[in-house]
């Protein structure tokens, strides 16, 4: 699931929702429902994610197994 993959990304940085949300600059509330599965990303939303984790969106979504 591409949400546990950010979850995990986000655990390595050892930063908060909240945190990773401004970076990302999406709400906190998103950054739950994605990693929990609620919620879909967008294209958008995938490559803010890759440039916050600085790395390839290709990368995260190969590492939930997609």
């Amino acid at each position: 699931m591409l949400g546990s993959a950010i979850l995990e990304r986000r655990l390595e940085l050892e930063v908060s929702q909240e945190k990773l949300a401004e970076m990302a600059s999406v709400h906190r509330n998103y950054v739950g429902k994605v990693e929990r599965g609620e919620q879909n990303l967008t294209i958008e939303t995938l490559v803010r994610f890759a440039v916050t984790f600085k790395c390839k969106p290709s990368e995260l979504l190969a590492e939930a197994g997609l």
